[in-house]
């Protein structure tokens, strides 16, 4: 077994768990669980030839809400942290922070490791698209095209920001080529053999792909109300970007936490990640209570129907959500003791990442006409949530095969 020497000078031992979990592993999960995943929902959609086949006395074309909520709910969380990893890793390689410089591997593998959420929404949405967006029917001509509202495919129109109208399909495009482009420099962090102080951007191009992935998330808050209800929030792009960023830094913090026993990690800074947590936990609360309070203050009627509609019956889904993501997470954070304690930390960043999770869920299942109660509400979720889960482990260790998750101090 291979040897390497830790930052005390003393020989230790590489990863024995590591090398079952390779890239080429990992990549064919990827392609397996999203090929089966798109067949899945497409057929509880059509029904034929399962509609006869039934689980637990249920018939699988019923579960087709369940199984929409679940896959955009798990697939904007694993977006959220991928895209949020990426900013992260960008605004590192522009400021040069100490705390970047450190966790640049976790973030780096972060990305790679939640590509398996981004595939799971991508396909949810792209199966059922003329079904969770009836709109897209009548632009691609399955429709009638003359109902009131409802321009043609070919019409230029900056007003509508659905996916399908040419003038923000361009820009949606545009933001994707960037990130991918992006996602191929993270290989420069990821490959370094002797140190991780390899920067996978220079700093302009660190800056232009922060950017796209700001606007990405921007543009994801428009996308995600475009579903069931097509209610648009006033602040709802900037909402989604504080969601994302909090739980791609809980995240991030949460597997320093979980790696530094395997790769030392000692001189990790968890003081200003603990002080950045919190500054995170603030600024989300804030904006969830402005984006509560525009709303109700202004009496928008479009943006009241859709709290009335996500509050009736999950109301209680809300609040869970809220005390896991702000209030636990800020009642810890209150006190510098606990700040720098790295089990603290992992305690906190767990309920941010499940109280994400169950916003997530607010989101989408009330729009779907799901029951809170019913246990086909969930069982796809958790389901779902345990193979993507499994995935994105296997995905970041395979990831991370390499000798030096922490720089050497």
């Amino acid at each position: 077994m291979n040897r390497n020497a830790a930052s005390t000078g003393r020989e230790r031992r590489d990863r024995a768990g590591f090398r079952w979990a390779g890239r080429s592993l990992a990549l064919a999960l990827w392609l397996i669980s999203a090929l089966l995943w798109c067949v899945l929902m497409r057929q509880s959609y059509i029904a034929m030839p399962w509609d006869d086949i039934s689980a637990f006395g249920v018939k699988l074309y019923e579960m087709r809400g369940p199984f929409a909520a679940a896959g955009m709910s798990v697939g904007l969380l694993g977006t959220g942290i991928c895209l949020g990893c990426l900013f992260w890793l960008c605004l590192s390689c522009v400021t040069g922070a100490g705390w970047g410089i450190s966790l640049r591997r976790v973030l780096a593998a972060g990305l790679w490791g939640s590509l398996p959420g981004v595939l799971t929404l991508a396909g949810t949405v792209g199966c059922l698209t003329t079904v969770i967006f009836p709109e897209a029917a009548r632009y691609w001509g399955v429709a009638d095209v003359s109902s009131p509202g409802v321009r043609a495919f070919s019409v230029m129109d900056w007003s509508d920001l659905s996916w399908w109208n040419p003038a923000w399909l361009y820009v949606r495009m545009g933001i994707l080529a960037v990130l991918a482009w992006s996602m191929a420099q993270i290989w420069m962090t990821l490959t370094a053999g002797d140190s991780v102080w390899k920067r996978s951007f220079h700093r302009g191009a660190a800056a232009f792909s922060m950017i796209a992935a700001v606007m990405a998330l921007g543009v994801l808050g428009f996308d995600v109300l475009a579903g069931p209800g097509g209610a648009a929030l006033s602040m709802f792009p900037v909402y989604m970007i504080a969601w994302v960023l909090l739980a791609s830094l809980a995240f991030a913090v949460l597997a320093a936490v979980c790696l530094r026993r395997l790769e030392g990690g000692k001189s990790l800074s968890w003081t200003r990640m603990g002080g950045m947590l919190t500054a995170m936990v603030l600024i989300k609360a804030y904006i969830t209570y402005s984006q509560y309070l525009i709303t109700w203050y202004a009496s928008i009627p479009g943006e009241m129907t859709f709290y009335t509609a996500a509050l009736s019956g999950w109301s209680g889904v809300l609040a869970a959500a809220l005390v896991l993501e702000l209030l636990v997470p800020f009642l810890v954070l209150l006190f510098p003791a606990l700040r720098h304690r790295p089990s603290a930390l992992l305690s906190v960043c767990a309920c941010i990442l499940a109280g994400s999770l169950l916003e997530a869920c607010w989101i989408f299942c009330p729009r779907l006409g799901l029951e809170l109660h019913a246990w086909g509400t969930w069982t796809p979720l958790l389901l779902l949530l345990a193979a993507m889960g499994g995935i994105a482990a296997v995905s970041i260790l395979g990831a991370l095969s390499v000798r030096n998750v922490f720089p050497r101090s």
